[in-house]
């Protein structure tokens, strides 16, 4: 896929230049003020005439003027043909640099597709240097770089040297190039608040992830408008801290061999980790969720950390698995929460949560300690059927209004302390 070209009628502005009409216009009236202010000038300079009363023009005086006349529609012709030639030469100069662009490409993907290493290492830094030059091969490229990275390639084992940060190229020249490729959508999408959006960022651009496998993948501070992971395979830790993503961000069904790093990641459009599994752990402490999370039937096999995370629309976690301690402190629900059916193996904090919708825990089990101190539920809290191995603890929670839409676990319960505010109660 190449990219798109403006009209015909619109290629003066992909150029930089006026139109023709407006050229004209503007060349015409130039000439026209530059013979009036000569005019002007030679008369302030030889003297105004008196205001005698004007006599016949001679023969003479009339070839004169006719001369003038002549002289200044040819200037304006001549300027008008300077005009075309160089429009000409500038058009000529971009179709040649389109023809130029195309050839590159194609050369490009034709590398990218060589048997040889070496030959496909050449085609990415080929590709790198077209779309960077050229911005409308940007989104192309990074295309053809996602395709690649989707083809099916062997997941290094853990503790295989190959997955040094140094790989051998003679050893695993394959590994060399999806390397290559990974730091090349790194380089072009990395940007932060300090460096004021530096010329080699891409804009704009939208990733194209599914099922690709990645090694030792390092999104630090990137941002693209979107990006699907779907069912993509991150072998060695994942590095999204800092990332930004203005649209839609896809990990349905991803697996991450191990950690998984979402520190103060900022997710604009809807996050969806449905079905993902962390098999290292993960940290999304400081993530900002603009919309809608996903995180239903999840697996999390180590520590799972959400600590001061802030979800502005629904966040579910229905059915999610949490095989290590989970941390969920100081994290802001603004819309309703949902964990229905989730099961929590190790210790479970939800210390000073902010429950800003309803909180849901029907069915779920809590395998070891489950803190739910200095709480707020501003919602309903629902936690019908959920069951607790060891004991829990709402020890200085609160709940917006004491009324019978609440389920409480055994044996607490809410004690009103204003007409709309009530204190969690452990029945003696």
């Amino acid at each position: 896929m190449t990219p798109e070209y403006r009209l015909v009628e619109d290629a003066h502005r992909t150029l930089g230049l006026w139109s023709i009409r407006r050229t004209f216009t503007f060349a015409f009236s130039a000439a026209v003020v530059l013979l009036v202010a000569a005019w002007f000038l030679l008369s302030f300079l030889l003297g105004a005439p008196s205001p005698a009363e004007p006599e016949p023009l001679e023969t003479r005086d009339r070839l004169e003027l006719s001369k003038l006349v002549f002289a200044l529609v040819a200037g304006v012709g001549a300027l008008g043909a300077l005009v075309i030639a160089y429009r000409r030469q500038r058009a000529g100069e971009a179709a040649w640099g389109r023809v130029q662009a195309h050839v590159e490409y194609g050369q490009g993907v034709e590398m990218l597709g060589h048997d040889k290493a070496a030959v496909r290492l050449g085609g990415l830094s080929s590709l790198g240097r077209l779309a960077q030059d050229h911005p409308d091969y940007r989104q192309t490229v990074t295309d053809v770089v996602c395709s690649y990275l989707r083809m099916p390639f062997p997941a290094p084992q853990a503790g295989d040297e190959r997955r040094s940060e140094q790989p051998d190229i003679a050893q695993d020249p394959e590994l060399q190039v999806r390397l290559t490729a990974q730091r090349l959508l790194k380089r072009h999408l990395t940007t932060t608040d300090l460096d004021g959006r530096p010329l080699t960022y891409w804009d704009g651009v939208h990733l194209d992830l599914t099922g690709a496998q990645l090694i030792d993948f390092d999104f630090t501070d990137c941002r693209p408008s979107s990006a699907t992971f779907t069912n993509a395979h991150f072998s060695g830790p994942a590095r999204f801290d800092l990332a930004r993503f203005s649209a839609a961000a896809q990990f349905g069904g991803a697996r991450f061999s191990r950690y998984g790093g979402f520190s103060e990641t900022q997710f604009g459009g809807p996050a969806v980790f449905d079905g993902a599994c962390f098999s290292g752990g993960c940290g999304f402490d400081e993530a900002r969720f603009g919309e809608v999370a996903w995180f239903r039937e999840a697996q999390f096999g180590g520590d799972a950390s959400f600590v001061g995370a802030q979800f502005a629309g629904p966040a579910w976690f229905d059915g999610a698995r949490f095989g290590g301690g989970s941390g969920f402190d100081e994290v802001r629900f603004d819309g309703v929460a949902w964990f229905r059916e989730a099961q929590f193996g190790g210790d479970t904090t939800f210390a000073e949560v902010r429950f800003g919708g309803d909180a849901g825990f029907v069915g779920a089990r809590f395998g070891e300690v489950a803190w739910f101190g200095g709480a707020h539920f501003s919602g309903n809290a629902r936690f019908g059927g959920t069951r607790f191995v060891s004991e829990i603890d709402f020890g200085d929670a609160t709940a917006s209004h004491p009324n019978d839409d609440h389920a409480w676990p055994s044996p607490w319960h809410a004690q009103a302390v204003t007409a709309d505010t009530a204190q969690l109660i452990r029945e003696s």
